[in-house]
């Protein structure tokens, strides 16, 4: 009954972070946008107004369902339909949170609110127990590179060190190493019984930072992780807390359950490819790490005086050609950064050709993640391309 009360409360949780985030990024789940839709495949079709609305209201409603109704299997089920429909229309949707609630719903959509089976109850906590702590350990094995201590974490700081002198500052530089080794053994010492009231405690204050610095009184940035920061807090409390600890033989049970091991080997198992660059970031819990791929779009005087002036205002000047940055571009207009792979920023880039009369007039300048190998070298590799 324990378990069945979790993955109920766990299962509200997710639908309202969700609901909320969604509404936060609105401009991101609808078609008509200056920011170009990147489908997943060239031949799928772009919904415009009103195709677009529908599907965006349909989603906000089956997560109201959700929320709402005891019963709620068959509504997570045609949820997962129509997320799966807008995600593969825009690649840029694929942000970090809306993939790990689809996770999660994917893992409860296989589990019969109506039945009390302890063994599928059991091996639904496990999988979400083991989801949370993996989030945090590749989030945190992702921050041990040269860019987040040198730029990420300045940044994150900010709010706090515009206030103190530069000795305080020199006296808390020491964190941008501690950061990522706290992150990675608090997720390790969320399944031990002696240390996890001690994790959790960790957790909560990390998140209560992130919040800050992220929040109205800091950077007032990215505000779709907002309600993500409060679901990880509750995912922390209601998994470790208000359940027993992680046993083998819980891990045992977990793994009669196929559902169960596709999760694990997409969200535990296959972040680590992205340290050699050969799975996406965002699905690899690489989360404000400071390395990840970026993408810079290079224009003539010409093509720049054809934009609308909408997309004009993302260009700057350098040397003989104004530049647009994919990234800053997208969280401006759509309130999320862009998706950080090649495949995106390049499909975004040849949208501008359009504007253009040559080639010659526009590049696209492509800066990809460290690899594990280069993360002591501190160096990044630019690659310019004609993309024409």
């Amino acid at each position: 009954m324990k378990n069945n009360f979790s993955i109920a409360i766990i299962t509200k949780i997710t639908a309202l972070a969700c609901l909320a985030s969604m509404l936060l990024s609105y401009k991101l789940w609808l078609g008509d946008r200056l920011f170009p839709l990147i489908p997943v495949f060239d031949f799928l079709p772009s919904f415009h107004h009103p195709v677009d609305i529908i599907l965006f209201a349909l989603a906000l409603w089956l997560l109201l369902f959700i929320i709402i109704l005891k019963k709620s299997q068959k509504f997570i089920i045609a949820f997962l339909v129509c997320a799966f429909i807008l995600s593969i229309l825009d690649q840029n949707r694929w942000q970090p949170w809306f993939y790990q609630y689809l996770i999660m719903f994917f893992i409860l959509s296989f589990y019969d609110f109506n039945k009390n089976d302890n063994r599928h109850s059991e091996a639904v906590i496990t999988i979400l127990k083991l989801m949370i702590g993996a989030i945090y350990f590749w989030s945190g094995l992702q921050k041990l590179n040269p860019h987040f201590i040198t730029d990420t974490y300045p940044w994150l700081m900010e709010p706090i060190t515009n206030h103190v002198t530069e000795n305080g500052i020199r006296n808390i530089d020491w964190l941008a190493k501690v950061f990522p080794l706290v992150e990675i053994s608090t997720a390790i010492a969320l399944f031990f019984s002696r240390t996890k009231k001690l994790a959790i405690t960790l957790l909560f204050l990390m998140h209560i930072f992130i919040l800050y610095v992220l929040g109205p009184f800091g950077h007032n940035y990215n505000p779709v992780v907002w309600p993500w920061n409060i679901a990880m807090m509750l995912f922390a409390y209601f998994l470790f807390v208000k359940n027993d600890s992680f046993t083998i033989s819980q891990m045992k049970n977990m793994l009669t359950f196929h559902s169960v091991k596709i999760v694990a080997v997409l969200f535990i198992l296959l972040p680590l490819f992205n340290f050699f660059n050969s799975w996406d970031s965002y699905l690899s819990h690489n989360l404000y790490s400071g390395n990840t791929s970026n993408g810079v779009i290079y224009i003539s005087d010409a093509v720049e005086s054809r934009l609308p002036p909408e997309i004009k205002k993302y260009s700057k000047g350098e040397m003989n050609f104004n530049q647009i940055t994919i990234k800053y571009w997208c969280m401006m207009e759509l309130g999320v950064p862009a998706y950080p792979e090649k495949r995106n920023f390049v499909g975004v880039t040849k949208t501008f050709y359009k504007y253009a009369s040559d080639s010659s007039e526009i590049y696209f300048m492509f800066t990809p993640k460290l690899k594990l190998s280069e993360f002591s070298q501190g160096f990044t590799r630019d690659s310019e391309e004609d993309l024409r």
